[in-house]
C-alpha cells in the first residue's frame, strides 16, 4: 500500500472538521516529504494555522504531532513513495501563475496510478456499456460535464449532460426509466447539495456511479460506486481543474478503445459532418 493510501484511509476512520480534511489532503500531495517536515512546515502549505495541524494529530488519534509524523514515517518506509522532486523555491516565492503551474505538474503527476488502477478499468467498462450514459455536473463542474458529454456523444450511440440543479433529479429518473446502467457525475468543490443528492438517488435505483472529485476525503466518497480523484490547484482565485480534464480525456480514451469498430464508424460519420461547420483557414 502506498503512503498516501495510508494516511486516507486512516483519515476514512475519523469524524474530521472541513478544515482537518483540508489538511490531510494537501498533505497527500506532499508525500513523501510531509513526514519530515514541521507542523509550520505543514501549516503553511496547506494554508492554515499550527494549532490546526497539531489538533489533526490529536483527531486521527494520536497523543501529539510528533506520533503522528513518526507514523507517517514509518508508512513512508514501508510504502512506496510517489515520484515527486522537490520544487527550487518554496512555493509561496513564487509567482502565484507559477505556483499553480507547479501544482498542477504534480497534480498531474498523481493521476499515473489513478489512470492505471482497478477503479479505471472499472470506470471504463460501467460508462462504455451504459445506453444512455448520463453525464452529471452542477455549478464548478458543469463546464467539466459539457467537455466530457461533447467528446463522449462522438463515440458512443446516446449520451445525455444534465448541469442544472433544478432539473437533475428528474435527469436521474428519465435515465433510470430509459435503461441506463451508469452514470458519471463530476464533484467538485465546492459540493453542491444537488450533487449528492444526485449520487444517492442514482443509487437507490441501482444505476452504478462513477463520481470524479477532488479528494477520497470528499464528504460523499464512502457513497460513491467508482471514486476517482483527481486533485485541483487552489493557489489561484479561482480552482484549476487541469488534472480533471486529462483523467476525462484519458477515460474517453479507454472507452472508445473498448469498441474499436463502433468508435471508427462513429468517427467515421462525425467526419464527414466537420465540411459543415468548420473554418477552412
Amino acid at each position: 500500500m502506498a503512503p498516501e493510501d495510508w494516511l486516507v484511509n486512516l483519515a476514512r476512520q475519523h469524524r474530521l472538521s472541513p478544515t482537518q480534511r483540508q489538511i490531510v489532503q494537501r498533505m497527500i500531495g506532499m508525500f513523501p516529504e510531509v513526514a519530515f517536515l514541521s507542523t509550520i512546515e505543514i501549516a503553511e502549505q496547506a494554508g492554515v494555522s499550527q494549532p490546526s495541524v497539531t489538533r489533526l494529530a490529536t483527531a486521527l488519534g494520536f497523543a501529539g504531532f510528533p506520533e503522528f509524523r513518526s507514523a507517517l514515517r514509518e508508512a513512508v518506509l514501508a510504502g512506496v513513495p510517489s515520484p515527486r522532486s522537490a520544487p527550487d523555491h518554496h512555493p509561496d516565492r513564487l509567482h502565484p501563475g507559477i505556483a499553480a503551474i507547479e501544482q498542477e505538474c504534480a497534480n498531474l503527476g498523481s493521476l499515473r496510478r489513478e489512470v492505471t488502477g482497478d477503479r479505471m478499468a472499472a470506470a471504463v467498462r460501467l460508462l462504455a456499456g451504459s445506453s444512455p450514459l448520463g453525464v452529471i455536473g452542477l455549478r464548478a463542474s458543469a463546464a467539466l460535464a459539457d467537455y466530457f458529454g461533447y467528446f463522449a456523444r462522438r463515440i458512443l450511440p446516446a449520451v445525455v449532460t444534465c448541469t442544472d440543479a433544478a432539473t437533475v433529479a428528474d435527469s436521474v429518473l428519465q435515465w433510470h426509466q430509459q435503461g441506463a446502467r451508469a452514470v458519471l457525475i463530476f464533484a467538485m468543490p465546492r459540493y453542491p447539495a444537488a450533487t449528492v443528492t444526485a449520487i444517492r438517488l442514482s443509487r437507490r435505483l441501482g444505476l452504478a456511479t462513477v463520481v470524479i472529485a477532488d479528494s477520497a476525503l470528499a464528504p460523499f466518497a464512502a457513497e460513491a460506486g467508482i471514486l476517482l480523484v483527481t486533485p485541483v490547484a487552489s493557489g489561484l482565485v479561482f480552482d484549476s481543474h487541469a488534472a480533471a480534464v486529462v483523467l476525462s480525456i484519458t477515460l474517453l480514451d479507454a472507452m472508445a478503445a473498448l469498441h474499436p469498430q463502433r468508435t471508427q464508424q462513429r468517427l467515421e460519420a462525425h467526419e464527414s459532418l466537420i465540411d459543415t461547420w468548420i473554418h477552412d483557414t
